[in-house]
Formats: structure tokens, sequence, C-alpha cells
């Protein structure tokens, strides 16, 4: 069973949101009771290996292995009307688990994320950084990670906090994501072809994923893209409101 925050009591609509590597549940608690407030339950788990969540082999972490573990999560709250969205690695599981179970998420959103496989350049740092980690725990991720994961004009205490995730991350579950990470597939025709809303909220000085690589929806409702000016890589940080809104705003959608 994943550890898990959840916020406000709505039955047949809930939002599950996903959290991004190497980080866990705890960047959602402005942001879900925001959204709660809008007659939604919204889940929060920790993904196998972070936080409080039980680890996950590293000889079997895919994408498609959490994304069961998280299927599995959400079956007994039987909600009829589900949306999932993922914070960067986050959106990669939420990806997978659309693509496994399609008739489970009926609104699909990326945070910070994208939809396409890594390059082979990007696939080779991940397996370096495995072995970093492994020799020197995750403190070997700093100080660069945290300075990435938050925007320049972002509030001092936030990069405080993304240290302090970092360094309590569990060495097993960082290395078992970066494994995930480095052999996802392309998942761009599934999120173009998604026949349910759609949701992009993108940072303009993401310093991990540029803006350039967010996904491209069109304005239109049931779809929400919403493009946060001056921020980084952690919206639901830096930009609460706006993101409460939006996915407020998508998740809506659901009700219609």
């Amino acid at each position: 069973m994943l550890a898990f925050d959840s916020s406000g009591h709505g039955r047949d609509r809930v939002v599950v949101l996903i959290h991004g590597w190497p980080l866990n549940r705890s960047i959602w608690s402005v942001v879900a009771p925001r959204v709660a407030t809008a007659d939604f339950r919204v889940l929060a788990p920790d993904l196998p290996g972070f936080g409080d969540s039980p680890p996950i082999d590293l000889g079997r972490a895919t994408v498609e292995a959490y994304a069961e573990e998280v299927a599995k999560f959400i079956d007994p709250f039987k909600a009829q009307r589900l949306a999932v969205a993922g914070h960067s690695f986050g959106g990669y599981v939420a990806l997978a688990l659309a693509e496994r179970r399609p008739n489970a998420v009926a609104g699909l959103g990326l945070i910070a994320s994208r939809t396409t496989a890594d390059s082979e350049t990007a696939r080779r740092g991940r397996l370096e950084t495995i072995e970093k980690v492994r020799s020197g725990g995750t403190k070997a991720l700093l100080p660069g990670l945290a300075e990435k994961l938050v925007g320049p004009r972002a509030a001092p205490e936030w990069r405080g906090r993304a240290t302090q995730i970092i360094e309590r991350a569990r060495p097993d579950g960082v290395m078992a994501g970066l494994g995930a990470m480095a052999a996802r597939p392309d998942h761009t025709a599934l999120f173009d072809s998604f026949g349910g809303p759609r949701l992009v909220i993108h940072g303009t000085e993401d310093g991990l994923i540029p803006v350039s690589e967010a996904a491209r929806i069109g304005p239109s409702p049931p779809d929400v893209r919403v493009i946060v000016d001056g921020i980084g890589h952690m919206p639901m940080w830096e930009a609460p409101e706006a993101t409460a809104d939006a996915v407020i705003s998508w998740a809506s959608s659901l009700r219609r």
C-alpha cells in the first residue's frame, strides 16, 4: 500500500497528483487543499521508494511498474471519473497509467513534464547519476539539483526545502526512479490522441525540462494549457494559486 495524503470528500470526482523525482507527496501540501475546496477528493501518494512508501526493486523499476502500483492504490476508491496529473517523473508515470488503464483515467495532466523519451545523452547521464548515488548517497545530487528545481526568482525557502527533501530521499528509491526514467518510451502519440481533458502546466524558467519541451495542446476547453512566466520546475511551490486554478479548471470538465 502506498503512503498518501487525502484532501476533500468528493467520492466520484477524484484528482490524483503524482510527485516527481526525487521528491515525495509533500510537494502538493499547498495545492491539494485548494483543489479540494472545489468539491474534489484529492489523493497524493508517495511513489514506491519515495517518502513513506515501500521500495521497488531496481531491476523491475519501469514507469509501467510504478503505474501499476498507482493503479492498485486507486482501485479501492472506485472513482467513476478519475483525473490524474503528474509532476516531472510523475508525469511519465501518469502517461504509463493512461496507457495501461485507459478506462480508469478520464483526465490526463502533465506538470513540468514532457511526453518524449530520453535522448541517448540524457540516458547515459541518468545511468552515471545512479553510480554517483550508489557511491555517495543522495547528497551526491547536491547542490546542483536543488538549484535547478526552483526558478531563480523563487523565494529562498523553497531551495532549502528542496535540499531537505533530497537529503532525506532513500538512495534505493532515487536510483530506481533514475532507471525507470532512462528506459521510458515516447508517449507523445498517446498524449496527443488522449480522448479526455488534458492539462499542461509549465514554467518559463524551468531549469530541468525547458518550456520548449512542454506538450502542445489547443487553448480551448476541455484542454487546459498554462505557461507561468518566471516560474521554474516547481509550479506547485512557486505559483500554487495558478497551479491549483488550472487543475480545478481541467478536472471540472469531467463533470460535464
